[in-house]
C-alpha cells in the first residue's frame, strides 16, 4: 500500500496540515485500479470541551498547549492503514506513541470520551458525545463549509487525478443535501421592558445582533409563552401579578426570524383568557406557523407537529410539566397541554417506529441552579428513554446542564431568548441557543451558541472569556454517558 497527500494551494504553502490518506493498489493489472472516492474526516473532542477552534499549525505539531497532552486518536474501521506511515505523511515529527489508532470507530469514540483525547474520525460517524473542533475557524457542520477546501480528506484510487479533477469527485460520507439543523431556543416573552423597547425601536430590536444566526436555521423553534391579544393593555396590577399579553405587531419579530414552529406550552398562555388564546392561534394559522404543546383543545395540544427537511423527519412534541393548573387546556377549553408522561412515552415510541425523530420541549420547573433536581432528571429521562432524540427545557431563565448519550441529548434549560430578566440574577443575563445537526435522519452533533443580554430586551454574542466561563459552569454539571454501543 502506498500513502500520499493532496494539499490545496494554500495548505501547500504551510505544508503542515493533517490531511489526505490515499491507499493505492499496487497490483500490476490496470483493471485492478480502485475507482476514485473520497471520505471527509473531522477533528472532534469530548462534548464538554470548552475549546472551539485550533490552528492548523498546532494540529500538525500536536502542540500540547492547544491539544490536551499533545495526544490524538485516529479512528478508522479500515485495518490496512499503518500508523507510522500515517504520521509521516502528516509531516508530524513526533513519537508515534502520541497518536493512538483505534478500530472500530465506535470504540475510538468511547476512548475519546473516557480519556479526553481529541479524535480524527469520518464525518458521518460523529455522535452527540463529541464536539466538532474548527480548524482555522472552519467546521464541516457550518453552513458555509466547502469540503473541497478541507484538509482532512481520505482518498482512494485516482492517483493520476489533478487537484481540480478531485473537485468533481463526490464525497462518500458528506452530502449537504442530507444535512439539516434544528435550532432550539429558551424563553420568549414579548412583555414589559421587551415590549417597551419594541414599541420604541421596532419589532426587530431584540434580535439585531443574533437575528442573522437564528434566521440561518433550517428549522427554528421559538417558545413563545405569552398570548397575543386584540387589545393588549395591561394594568399595573396585572403586571405586578405577572398577567401578560403581547401586541399583535410583535408577531413580526417571529415571522422576520423565519420561525418554523412555535411552542405554546408556557405558563402564561391563558393569562388573558380563552379569547386571547384563540386569537393567538388564529394569528399563527394565518401566518402559516405550526404550533404544539397547546391548542384549542387538550387533544390538539398533545398532537405532534411533523417537519421534514433533506430526508430528516422530525416530530415536535411539548407539554407543561408543572403541577396542573398552569394555563391548562381541556377538551372544552384552549390552553397549554399538561404533561401526560405515559401518553408522551407511547407516542414517542410510535413515532420512532415510523422513522421519525421526536424532539420534545418542556415547560418545566423554573429552577435557578445549573444542575437539575431529581424530578427533572426523572421526567426528562423517561422521555429520552422512550426514544426522544432531544429533550429540552424551554422554561429555564438561566442555562443549565446537559445529559448526553450516543443517540440522544437532554438539556435541562437554555435560559431566556427574549425576556427582560437581564438584571434579576447574573445567570439570567446568560443563555444558550442550541443547534442540533442531523445527517441521514440521525443526530450527528450539538453546537452550543452562547449569548448575553446587553439591556432588558436585546442579546448579543459573548466574548471568548465569557463563553468559556459559562461553558465551564454548565459542563461541570453535565453528564456524558460513555460506552462503545
Amino acid at each position: 500500500m502506498q500513502i500520499s497527500i493532496c494539499l490545496t494551494s494554500k495548505l501547500r504553502m504551510i505544508a503542515i496540515l493533517l490531511i489526505t490518506l490515499v491507499p493505492i493498489l499496487t497490483a500490476a493489472d490496470p483493471a485492478a485500479a480502485i475507482e476514485p472516492s473520497q471520505t471527509l474526516y473531522v477533528l472532534a473532542a469530548p462534548f464538554t470541551t470548552v475549546t472551539d477552534t485550533v490552528e492548523s499549525s498546532a494540529l500538525a505539531s500536536l502542540d500540547p498547549e492547544r491539544i490536551p497532552d499533545g495526544l490524538l486518536i485516529a479512528a478508522f474501521d479500515e485495518t490496512d492503514i499503518d500508523k507510522k506511515a500515517f504520521l509521516a505523511e502528516l509531516s508530524i515529527e513526533v513519537d508515534p506513541a502520541r497518536v493512538v489508532r483505534y478500530s472500530p470507530i465506535k470504540e475510538a469514540i468511547a476512548a475519546s470520551v473516557r480519556t479526553g483525547r481529541w479524535i480524527v474520525l469520518p464525518f458521518d460517524r460523529l455522535d452527540p458525545r463529541l464536539k466538532v473542533i474548527a480548524i482555522d475557524g472552519v467546521r464541516p457542520i457550518d453552513k458555509s463549509f466547502n469540503p473541497y477546501r478541507w484538509p482532512l480528506v481520505f482518498r482512494r484510487g485516482g492517483e493520476s487525478l489533478s487537484e481540480k479533477q478531485w473537485d468533481d469527485i463526490p464525497f462518500a460520507n458528506y452530502d449537504p443535501s442530507k444535512l439539516s439543523d434544528v435550532m432550539l431556543t429558551g424563553v420568549t416573552a414579548l412583555v414589559r421592558a421587551v415590549a417597551n423597547y419594541m414599541d420604541g425601536f421596532g419589532p426587530d430590536f431584540p434580535a439585531v445582533y443574533t437575528g442573522d444566526y437564528l434566521r440561518s436555521a433550517d428549522i427554528l423553534h421559538i417558545n413563545n409563552e405569552v398570548p397575543f391579544a386584540a387589545v393588549c393593555q395591561q394594568t399595573p396590577q396585572q403586571l405586578s401579578n405577572l398577567v401578560f399579553c403581547s401586541k399583535e405587531r410583535y408577531l413580526d419579530l417571529l415571522i422576520g426570524l423565519g420561525t418554523s414552529v412555535v411552542e405554546i406550552s408556557g405558563d402564561h398562555f391563558q393569562d388573558f383568557g380563552d379569547d386571547a388564546v384563540n386569537y393567538t392561534l388564529d394569528l399563527y394559522d394565518k401566518a402559516g406557523l405550526p404550533y404544539y404543546g397547546g391548542g384549542r383543545t387538550l387533544s390538539e395540544g398533545q398532537r405532534p407537529v411533523f417537519i421534514d427537511h433533506n430526508g430528516n423527519r422530525f416530530a415536535f412534541l411539548g407539554c407543561n410539566g408543572k403541577e396542573e393548573g398552569y394555563a391548562a387546556a381541556s377538551e372544552t377549553r384552549p390552553g397549554a397541554a399538561h404533561c401526560d408522561y405515559s401518553l408522551m412515552e407511547k407516542r414517542i415510541r410510535e413515532l420512532r417506529a415510523q422513522g421519525r425523530l421526536p424532539i420534545v420541549t418542556l415547560q418545566h420547573i423554573e429552577y435557578y441552579k445549573v444542575a437539575p433536581n431529581d424530578q427533572m432528571i426523572t421526567e426528562y429521562g423517561r422521555l429520552a428513554d422512550a426514544g426522544a432524540v432531544i429533550v429540552s427545557g424551554s422554561q429555564s431563565h438561566m442555562p443549565m446542564a446537559f445529559d448526553v448519550s450516543r443517540d440522544r441529548v437532554i438539556h435541562y434549560g437554555l435560559g431566556n431568548l427574549f425576556f427582560d430578566q437581564a438584571y434579576f440574577l447574573p445567570e439570567t443575563a446568560e443563555a444558550t441557543i442550541d443547534r442540533y445537526v442531523f445527517y441521514e435522519n440521525r443526530l450527528l452533533s450539538v453546537d452550543v451558541a452562547t449569548i448575553k443580554f446587553i439591556n432588558l430586551a436585546q442579546n448579543d454574542w459573548m466574548t471568548a472569556d465569557e463563553r468559556a466561563g459559562l461553558l465551564e459552569r454548565i459542563y461541570a454539571e453535565t453528564i456524558v454517558r460513555n460506552g462503545a454501543g
